[in-house]
């Protein structure tokens, strides 16, 4: 997992790439799952879990 590329401080808006460049190989990214987060009045709640596109 590569998540030491990434500072993980959330703030109110965040940018992910929706094909992160890391992932160059289309049977490996089937595989993968993006994690989408809000936080509001200071906490954090999943939005949605699914398949990157």
């Amino acid at each position: 997992m590569l998540t030491e590329k990434y500072d993980f401080r959330i703030t109110d808006q965040m940018t992910i790439p929706l094909r992160p460049h890391w992932i160059a190989n289309d049977s490996y990214r089937e595989k993968c799952k993006m994690l989408v987060l809000n936080r509001s009045k200071g906490e954090i709640h999943k939005v949605d879990f699914s398949k990157l596109t």
